[in-house]
Parts: structure tokens; sequence; C-alpha cells
């Protein structure tokens, strides 16, 4: 889920990106209409535990499928991945439309030296970054492909989003790569990103 997170985010630095469902009863749904909070986050949270459950459930079942706002991704990040992140999140605009996810955030990195003085100057400070992609999940298998990144309005090139992830992504997730597929976490088997939601089948 975290990879999910993080490569569909970039977060997402972020994302992961991602991811998540409700199957347990008792999880509460989120209202049409989401604020980004904690109790958003929880929601979350709790479709990712039910998706977790589902997976280990013995026998066979039929798919279940469910939604994800991008308020509750947002809530996501921002309250349950804060740890996570190896630079501060201060804000952060996810934004799903047909086929792709984007994420605008304003960052606050430490300064931790590249030995590149460009790149340095890029990745210490606060800065707004924006990032977008096309995420495509099918048959547990899913990729995501890079189509634009600005850090303060700026254009980047792929090398410097490939330098974020060397230095903040891969050494807690050693196997994010923006070039591979990778395979859907807790068997969720297709993902379909439409305006303002994620649709999780699992």
């Amino acid at each position: 889920m975290k990879k999910a997170v993080w490569g569909a985010t970039l977060a997402v630095l972020a994302g992961a990106a991602v991811i998540f469902a409700v199957r347990n009863p008792v999880v509460e749904s989120a209202p049409s209409q989401v604020e980004v909070s904690e109790r958003t986050a929880h929601v979350l949270h709790g479709k990712i535990e039910a998706i977790k459950k589902a997976e280990k459930a013995a026998g066979q079942r039929a798919p279940e499928r469910v939604e994800v706002s991008d308020a509750e991704l947002e809530s996501y990040v921002l309250y349950e991945l804060r740890e996570d992140i190896p630079a501060r999140v201060d804000s952060i605009d996810v934004q799903l439309t047909p086929g792709s996810v984007a994420a605008n955030t304003k960052i606050t990195f430490g300064n931790s030296p590249t030995n590149n003085p460009l790149i340095d100057v890029l990745i210490s400070g606060t800065h707004r970054l924006f990032v977008k992609g096309k995420l495509q999940a099918r048959g547990g298998q899913a990729k995501f492909s890079l189509q634009e990144a600005r850090v303060d309005g700026i254009p980047v090139p792929l090398i410097l989003i490939e330098t974020l992830i060397d230095k903040y992504v891969k050494p807690k997730y050693p196997d994010v790569n923006l070039d591979e597929p990778f395979v859907m976490p807790w068997g969720i088997k297709d993902l379909t990103i439409t305006s303002g939601k994620a649709t999780i089948v699992y």
C-alpha cells in the first residue's frame, strides 16, 4: 500500500500511492462532501484495514469494490503517513482525473546535501512540488507513468524526480521504480480513476 501511495502521488513523494476498501460493516463511510481532516484519514485507514482482512479471508469470495475520494487521500497523507514521509508535507492537493493522479504539495525538506549543488538548492527548504502521471491497474498489476513535474512552478527534468526518489523514498521502499510495473498490494485486482475518485476492486 505504501509503495502504491508513494508511486501514485509521488508521494507523494506520496503516494503509492496508491489502494483501499470498505468490507467490514463497522467501518464508517465517508460522507459525499468529504473534508480534509484526521477523521477522514481514519475512514480511509478503515477501508485499507478491511482490504487487508479480505485478502486474508479463506475460501472463494465475490469481488468487492469501494470508492476513495481525493480528500481521503489528502487526509491520509497529512495525518496517517506523516511519520513515513522523510520531509514535512505542509499541504497537499490530490487531483484525480480520468486515468491520472496528480499531487500539488507544499513540502519542507531538511538540509542533507546530495553533492549536486543544483539539486541541493531545489531540495532544501520549503518548495511547491507538483507531480502528475497516469496510473493503470488491471489484474493485480499497476504501472505509474510520470507525465509532468514542477518545482515552484518551474518544469523539472525526470532526473530530479529520480534523485528525490533515490534520496527520500528508496531508503524505506527499495523496490520503488517509476519505470517498472508493480504488484498491487493486498489482493487488489483493479483500480479505475475518474474525476474526484478512485474505484478499487478487490
